[in-house]
């Protein structure tokens, strides 16, 4: 019998059953190490031995009171296992086995850092900052980005300078890559004052500071990288929009004269160009209109507004801009001409000597559906949400939309007004919501396969970027009841609504939206699904009743905005030519510039949308909000 483990079975009759397990496995496997090695055996066992009661001992110490005597023994060992990792790597390195060299240096460096053991400088033995490097680097490049950062932060206190350069890099791009911009801004401004020209690191610092909005950690990081590709078009960009925003619209101007000198058929940089211009001037004449300087500069803005206006004649703000200009270089008959324009377009006319404030968006702000003659009556007619589209502050890279807008059907009558709430709805997404364009997909009049393309798409874009998205879904148009179970449907414009293989059933599409692995999901739904059309006339003649379909549960980190409750009918607001669901959705939009939470905004759009109907239409149309359980009331908060 062996007496030994007979002594520290007593001695550890106070402990708990896992750690009592844990010290008396650890000590037979080191015990057995021990032997090996002095029998001579072969050495790969006898590592795999020593990893064994590597794992036992360290669990002994995190479940064991610090000070206790198996704490205390467990820590003994391990400060005697430690070289022995160290010499478990190098054996593997010899073996070419990658896998257990990553793992005997990744035991060592974990080692260093266990609570208890961090106070013996284990750090300072020699080979540490080999090891360290050797399991960052490896671990950084197999994409294990949150472990990766504690063997660069082990490899940088081992004050080792050969590869400090490397690790500070390794450590700014972890955290990059984990999203952590803040912290890879701070790392790479620190490892730049060491190493001012290392490009990766200069580039993560900016990326970072780009995502984050830094403008003041960014800017020297520019001048940086600009000292070493002078006409890094990207880099430029960056600097020249950094510059707009701090409203040094001159030193913005220089940055985009040279981007517009390498690429003169960039409307993006004509026209940040004609704007910083245009808004360098305006400051200059506001406090004297007659200021050389700034008359200059109108004169040299007006080329491009008159070129990048002809070309886009429905941009309400550089036909503003052009006005201005010509009004303060006393430019009649030009201004005469420039408002004739914009009243055709909608909007107010630029007074003679008016100096507005700068402009703040530098693509042309389109008006969306401008008055024409040849257009029918439905179209000509512009309601007060569709012009004067305020163009918000805030960019959304990360938001994704998908507008469906049917109105036009092949079996049923149409959807009047489905068309231009998409339209709109769309055009407030880019302008004020700030999604960028290629962000925002639309189809009108889809069939069923054209519904279901842009959310593949969506599906496939989340999966590339998880937990990082924000999806918006909004559809205008005819929604359809199975009366056989209760199930609601949204109707394609080819669909005969008997046949609902042919229809998207709105359970699916939740699903096919929860299933995203996005950061959010927010549903508009300017539809009903009772049976019932946007009129008063039944989807099917046949149905006498509307009809209430079986409730469909949201679930995940979705919010449903549905224009109607029960087996009410989505109703078109006839004198807006929008849904009165819609037409309050974009009134809100307008106002608020966007910045309006979910929570407010439902509250707003039951209390309106149905005061609105019932004075219009004497029936009653009350949107409904959906949510997941799981969110209780945090949605309120939330902002699209």
């Amino acid at each position: 019998m062996n007496f030994k483990y007979i002594i520290s079975a007593l001695l550890l009759t106070f402990l708990s059953v896992d750690a009592f397990s844990s010290i008396v496995t650890a000590e037979k496997h080191f015990d057995d190490f021990r032997q090996i090695l002095a029998k001579g055996e072969p050495a790969g066992e006898a590592f795999s031995i020593l990893q064994e009661a590597y794992k036992e001992y360290v669990k002994t110490m995190r479940e064991s009171s610090p000070g206790s005597e198996p704490y205390k023994k467990a820590k003994m060992a391990l400060k005697e296992i430690f070289p022995y990792l160290r010499q478990g790597a190098y054996f593997y390195a010899k073996e070419n086995d990658q896998d257990m060299v990553l793992r005997f240096a990744s035991d060592y460096i974990d080692l260093s850092l266990i609570p208890g053991m961090v106070e013996e400088q284990l750090q300072v033995t020699p080979g540490y900052s080999v090891l360290a490097h050797l399991a960052s680097t490896n671990i950084y490049n197999r994409g294990d980005y949150q472990n990766a950062l504690l063997y660069f932060q082990a490899y940088l206190s081992s004050g080792d300078v050969r590869n400090r350069e490397m690790a500070f890099e390794g450590l700014a791009r972890s955290y990059y890559e984990l999203r952590n911009y803040d912290n890879a801004i701070y790392i790479a401004s620190q490892g730049l004052a060491s190493y001012p020209e290392n490009w990766n690191m200069l580039i993560v610092g900016i990326e970072s500071c780009e995502r984050t909005g830094n403008d003041e950690r960014m800017e020297p990081m520019l001048d940086m990288a600009l000292k070493i590709q002078p006409e890094h078009k990207t880099l430029l960009e960056y600097k020249g929009k950094m510059l707009e925003r701090k409203k040094r619209f001159k030193e913005a101007s220089d940055i985009f004269v040279t981007l517009y000198g390498l690429n003169d058929s960039s409307l993006d940089y004509a026209c940040h160009l004609a704007f910083d211009w245009y808004n360098a001037a305006l400051e200059l004449c506001r406090n004297n209109p007659s200021s050389p300087e700034g008359l200059e500069l109108l004169k040299k803005a007006i080329p491009l507004f008159e070129t990048i206006f002809a070309n886009t004649q429905y941009a309400v703000n550089v036909g503003r801009a052009l006005g201005v200009c010509y009004s303060l270089t006393g430019k009649k008959d030009k201004l005469k001409e420039t408002n004739a324009a914009l009243t055709a377009l909608r909007v107010a006319e630029v007074k003679e000597g008016e100096i507005p404030f700068v402009e703040t968006h530098y693509l042309p702000s389109v008006n969306l559906t401008p008055a024409k003659e040849e257009l029918a009556d439905n179209d000509r007619f512009l309601s007060d949400v569709d012009i004067d589209i305020p163009v918000g502050t805030s960019k959304r890279p990360d938001t994704y939309v998908v507008v469906i807008g049917n109105e036009d059907y092949k079996y049923f009558s149409d959807v009047d007004y489905a068309k231009r709430d998409g339209e709109v709805f769309a055009e407030y997404c880019r302008k004020t919501l700030g999604v960028p364009e290629d962000n925002v997909r639309e189809r009108y009049d889809a069939t069923l396969s054209e519904i279901r393309e842009p959310l593949r798409y969506l599906a496939e874009k989340t999966k590339m970027n998880p937990g990082e998205l924000d999806i918006v879904f909004y559809y205008a148009g005819h929604g359809v009841p199975d009366v056989s179970n209760g199930t609601a449907h949204i109707l394609p414009t080819d669909a005969s609504g008997t046949d609902f293989e042919s229809c998207l059933e709105l359970d699916r599409l939740y699903s096919m939206l929860n299933e995203m692995p996005a950061k959010s999901v927010t549903v508009f739904l300017d539809a009903c699904f009772s049976g019932a059309t946007r009129g008063n006339e039944m989807l099917f003649k046949e149905r006498f009743v509307e009809y209430e379909v079986e409730d469909v549960v949201t679930k995940g980190d979705m919010v449903v905005f549905a224009a109607t409750s029960g087996n009410q009918t989505a109703m078109g607001y006839d004198e807006k030519k929008h849904g009165f669901f819609t037409y309050y959705l974009l009134k809100n939009l307008k106002d608020s510039k966007g910045e309006i939470s979910l929570g407010e905004l439902s509250d707003r759009l039951k209390r309106d949308v149905d005061n609105k109907a019932f004075d219009k239409k004497n029936k009653h149309q009350t949107p409904t909000v959906k949510t997941s359980p799981a969110l209780g009331d945090s949605w309120r908060e939330r902002k699209l």
